[in-house]
């Protein structure tokens, strides 16, 4: 399926399960605010999946990394749209694990980086690693100063194992690719509720990038990196442009939330907009910050906002704050399109990165 978050998987995978909710809970929608009764019926999927895909090891290749992905798929609805209780926890861990049973068949493949959180504050609750995806290249030469990088910065509900499609096309325009989920999520060390843990995360990241022993051994451009985000990862992005502007060769903002995402009245009304589960909930059990107006007035790297014109999970208004504040952006706004501007943005993204690399 093609279709947001359901992305590597099948219908009648998810068809089982759906069926199952309806019968075992009347159909009632109330099964979303129980994380460990929702999560249970796609546990013997995901698992049937699993099996398949370990049978299938030694006869088809294509379809071992087929039957991996649609396990990852089911693992990944099963904990949507957060890890917020035990049983969506475990289905995160199944997940990962799948993720990177599928890892070899993929081409690249995902490598699995361990990167120090040298800024670490443990006062704060921060935690001491960044768990990151690291893809390079195999079908293009390196270039003499090394892979320019797309650090790809996670959204609220999608992490790390969930964009195979998206990473697959940095790849393929010659960018190694390296995933991180954001504070409150996956696997993020950064404590959520410090409004400065995101700084400390994306600094470690940074020097991680620059050093020998880390990114350097990979291969990677210190001097060419271009960060985006995807959904709440383009509020992260927007941060960064302005807190790390230096560090970077451009950013790309999609659905870049800034100011009035935060505002009572929006949160109040966001369960009943286009999301498909409780996102005020979910955005607060990730962290729930304040307005981030200071940081637009700070020097900022090249930016690019991009957003669908009837995004009702971030404000337009929000884009449009970024382009009336601080250093000239680059903008499109998508219109008739909803939360980031897709089917259509994704490719602007890829031919603005590619100008912005010339």
């Amino acid at each position: 399926m093609g279709i947001y978050s359901f992305v590597d998987g099948k219908v009648e995978d998810f068809q089982e399960i759906f069926n199952t909710l309806i019968e075992t809970n009347g159909d009632d929608y109330n099964i979303f605010y129980d994380p460990d009764a929702y999560a249970a019926p796609f546990f013997p999927v995901g698992k049937r999946l699993l099996e398949e895909a370990q049978m299938a090891e030694t006869t088809d290749i294509s379809a071992t990394r087929d039957l991996y992905l649609r396990a990852a798929a089911v693992f990944r609805i099963a904990r949507f749209p957060i890890n917020r209780s035990p049983v969506s926890h475990r289905a995160w861990q199944y997940g990962k694990d799948v993720d990177m049973a599928a890892s070899p068949y993929l081409d690249p493949p995902n490598r699995e980086i361990t990167i120090p959180h040298t800024y670490q504050d443990t006062s704060a609750d921060d935690k001491d690693t960044i768990y990151s995806y690291l893809r390079i290249p195999s079908k293009i030469q390196q270039p003499e100063g090394g892979w320019p990088v797309i650090l790809f910065i996670c959204g609220l509900d999608a992490y790390r194992t969930d964009h195979t499609v998206r990473t697959q096309s940095h790849v393929c325009h010659g960018f190694a690719c390296l995933s991180i989920e954001i504070p409150g999520t996956g696997d993020s060390p950064a404590a959520p509720g410090d409004p400065l843990s995101p700084h400390r995360q994306w600094s470690s990241v940074f020097d991680w990038i620059a050093s020998s022993s880390g990114g350097q051994a990979y291969g990677l451009d210190a001097n060419q990196v271009i960060v985006r985000g995807i959904s709440t990862g383009g509020y992260y992005v927007m941060r960064i442009a302005h807190t790390h502007a230096n560090r970077l060769k451009a950013a790309v903002a999609p659905d870049g939330g800034s100011h009035h995402m935060f505002d009572d009245t929006w949160i109040r009304a966001q369960n009943h907009m286009e999301y498909p589960f409780a996102l005020a909930d979910a955005l607060a059990a990730k962290c729930g910050f304040s307005s981030e107006n200071s940081i637009l007035d700070m020097p900022c790297t090249r930016l690019l906002v991009i957003n669908g014109m009837e995004d009702s999970i971030f404000p337009i208004e929000d884009s449009i704050l970024l382009c009336r504040r601080g250093r000239t952006k680059d903008a499109r706004f998508v219109d008739g399109k909803g939360h980031m501007g897709n089917p259509g943005a994704e490719e602007i993204i890829y031919q603005w990165i590619d100008d912005v690399r010339v």
